[in-house]
């Protein structure tokens, strides 16, 4: 019975002549792609799917009050207790308050007259809904409280208004007897039309009983899309359990949504079968490589035969020398992996889950290993079954 050290260096060294380089590297790369996966393919899904999702707003949540829909019914608020309740909910963002209905007026840009709606939000609007700050300075939570008379602007209407974005701070916007003073202009993909708008402080609009008066619309900003159905059936509950609220209603974006998850889920699968595939070529490239290397080696395996060893010793030889292959291979890919997941944990700016890594790690060994059994087992197994004396006559 040949000695497992004796075994081992004797693989190693078949190994390193047969320059099986392609089967290893096919190996390396798959075990790399499936660390960084494993790892870190939360992380991307989750950043990919939040710049996807923020572009299509897909993750923003429209809560309304319908009462005007309804003759008779009072026009109801929402309560800040109800705010705070849905704030508290699993997977909430950000909720921003909105008054639903804004205030319209004809502004002068030159000789034209501008036809402009007045939004009444709140501190969290631009966050929400990503928009970019161009000029200036977005409302602040110190401007709602204090119920100033400031206002931001799309970019498309402060550049309508007075020819640019910088242009445009500290202008005055005259409404009837209220004056309101630029302090801001924002743009963004997803304020859409809104960019033609102006947005004051809801407190300062409801001073003026504009609009609906009343904070009769929230945008709820989900973490994920993933959050957004059972936010939808949560939040009516919610709303209700703390006030009086038979006619809120709201609405999410579906269709998008099942599209982008649809993509998502093709992404997905695509990227593991190629690490599939990958590993696949390596464990035929082990496979068709100890096949060639038992018919190379015929007359060797007869000779080692005749002088005493036995099935079991041969089998053990061509086996290791598949697992040096496959493990070599998982060696050089955790090696790969490691430092794709370090520059990963860098450009997303992310912790390192470190018992995932070292889980992935671990069981990319045993994978490895498999594959090596896996494409070694049968080829070692007909070199150990070979007959002495035809091995030995073979040319």
């Amino acid at each position: 019975m040949i000695s497992y050290s004796d075994l081992v260096r004797v693989s190693l060294r078949q190994v390193t002549r047969q320059k099986s380089y392609g089967v290893i590297i096919s190996i390396a790369l798959g075990i790399t792609a499936f660390i960084t996966l494993a790892v870190l393919g939360q992380e991307i899904r989750y950043k990919v799917g939040q710049d996807m999702v923020l572009m299509g707003g897909v993750n923003v949540i429209n809560v309304t009050m319908e009462d005007r829909q309804f003759p008779g019914q009072p026009v109801r608020e929402f309560y800040p207790e109800s705010i705070a309740a849905i704030e508290k909910l699993p997977g909430v963002e950000l909720v921003s308050r909105n008054i639903r209905n804004g205030k319209y007026y004809n502004l002068k840009a030159g000789e034209r007259t501008l036809g402009t709606l007045i939004y009444g939000n709140d501190a969290s609007f631009v966050s929400l809904f990503s928009a970019d700050v161009l000029a200036g300075e977005p409302i602040s939570q110190e401007d709602v409280d204090r119920h100033r008379r400031v206002c931001m602007l799309g970019r498309e209407l402060a550049v309508d208004l007075f020819g640019s974005e910088q242009q445009a701070l500290g202008k005055l916007l005259f409404l009837d007897q209220d004056v309101l003073e630029v302090k801001g202009v924002i743009a963004g993909v997803m304020l859409g039309d809104w960019e033609r708008g102006a947005f004051m402080p809801y407190t300062t609009m409801c001073d003026r009983n504009w609009g609906d008066a009343k904070v009769t619309r929230l945008f709820v900003r989900a973490v994920g899309w993933e959050d957004v159905e059972r936010l939808a059936r949560q939040i009516p509950e919610v709303v209700r359990a703390c006030q009086d609220a038979p006619y809120v209603m709201v609405q999410t974006r579906d269709d998008q949504i099942s599209r982008l998850q649809v993509t998502f889920m093709w992404v997905e699968t695509l990227l593991w079968l190629g690490i599939v595939a990958s590993l696949m070529l390596g464990g035929f490239g082990i496979w068709y490589g100890t096949f060639a290397a038992v018919r190379a080696r015929t007359r060797e395996v007869g000779l080692k035969k005749a002088m005493g060893g036995s099935d079991r010793d041969i089998m053990a030889q061509f086996l290791c020398e598949a697992l040096c292959k496959s493990v070599a291979g998982g060696m050089l890919g955790i090696v790969l992996g490691l430092t794709a997941v370090f520059g990963g944990v860098l450009a997303l700016g992310v912790s390192i889950p470190v018992l995932l890594l070292v889980a992935s790690c671990l069981g990319s060994i045993v994978f490895s290993a498999a594959i090596g059994i896996a494409g070694g087992i049968y080829p070692a197994l007909q070199a150990s079954r070979m007959d002495v004396v035809t091995a030995l006559r073979f040319e």
